[in-house]
Formats: C-alpha cells, sequence, structure tokens
C-alpha cells in the first residue's frame, strides 16, 4: 500500500520550493475560498491586497509553477484538529484546534490561492529573552517563540468551479 501510494505522488514547484501534491482531504478548511474568506473577514485582515491576474492556468501547468503573491493574512478559528503532511516522505503534523493565524497567497496566473499557518508557537530548545527597560531597570523575561509555515492546503485556480479546496 505505501508502495503505490509512493508511485502516485506528483511533486510541483511552488515558491522555489519543491512540494508534494496530495489529493483531497478533509483537512479542516472550508471547501471554498470565499467561506473561508468569509470566516477570515469576522476577526479583520491584518494585510489585504488584491491581484490582478495576469495569466492563465496553462501557463501554470506548462512550467508546473505557480507565481504566487501574498494578498490576505488574517486570523481564523480552527474548529477541530486536522492532519497536514509535511515534507518528509511519512511525516505528519497535527493543527491544534483554536485561533490561527493564516497568509493567503496568489498565483498571478491561474488564482490558485495557497494557505499556510503563520501563527506564533513556543520554539522548541529556545532560549527565554530577558529584557530589561534601561530607564526603569524593571527586568522581564519573553517565551522564545517561533513562527510557523505550514502549507495546509491550496484553493485551485480554477475559476468556474469557485475555487475548491484540493
Amino acid at each position: 500500500m505505501i508502495e503505490s501510494r509512493a508511485q502516485e505522488a506528483r511533486y510541483l514547484v511552488i515558491g522555489g520550493q519543491r512540494v508534494r501534491v496530495v489529493t483531497n482531504e478533509d483537512r479542516g478548511l472550508p471547501r471554498k475560498l470565499d467561506e473561508l474568506l468569509r470566516q477570515m473577514s469576522s476577526f479583520g485582515f491584518s494585510f489585504k491586497a488584491d491581484v490582478q491576474l495576469a495569466g492563465t492556468r496553462a501557463a501554470c501547468d506548462a512550467a508546473r509553477e505557480h507565481r504566487f503573491t501574498r494578498f490576505r493574512e488574517g486570523r481564523w478559528w480552527n474548529p477541530r484538529p486536522f492532519v497536514v503532511r509535511t515534507e518528509y516522505e511519512h511525516g505528519s503534523r497535527t493543527v491544534a484546534p483554536g485561533l490561527l493565524q493564516l497568509a493567503l497567497e496568489m498565483c498571478r496566473d491561474c488564482g490558485a490561492v495557497s494557505v499556510r499557518d503563520v501563527s506564533l508557537e513556543a520554539w522548541a530548545g529556545g532560549r527565554p529573552a530577558r529584557l530589561v527597560n534601561l530607564q526603569t531597570g524593571v527586568e522581564r523575561i519573553a517565551p522564545a517563540l517561533a513562527q510557523r509555515n505550514i502549507l495546509l492546503g491550496w484553493y485551485s485556480g480554477m475559476r468556474r468551479a469557485g475555487r475548491e479546496y484540493k
């Protein structure tokens, strides 16, 4: 079973990195991009810029590469835990339920959208920072935090389908 799955694996280049394409699995993201944007809008967007599409889906299919640019960033409430696969052959990571900071990037050619979790999390092995206010002498300890960069999924650039989650 594992061997047949490895033979089916398809890879693309996204943002200069080789990524494995995984078939549609329910990972917790809404089925349509419009629904995800609607849910995110209730929290407000920290970054919002519209993208003018300058190419076609055929250009991306031929080059097997997308030219992504950031177009939305904001918070989204994840109602339940879900598993995402990592770049390692059999690696996976569970995304816990709760408030996530998402960065959405849209392809300038076909309109495909990648969804990344960029929430802050405790940095394993990181040392807390000692902060001292030089004027007052007050000292405090700040936890070691790092920003995640987990590709949760993407919406296709097929406009007739309404950018469905893949």
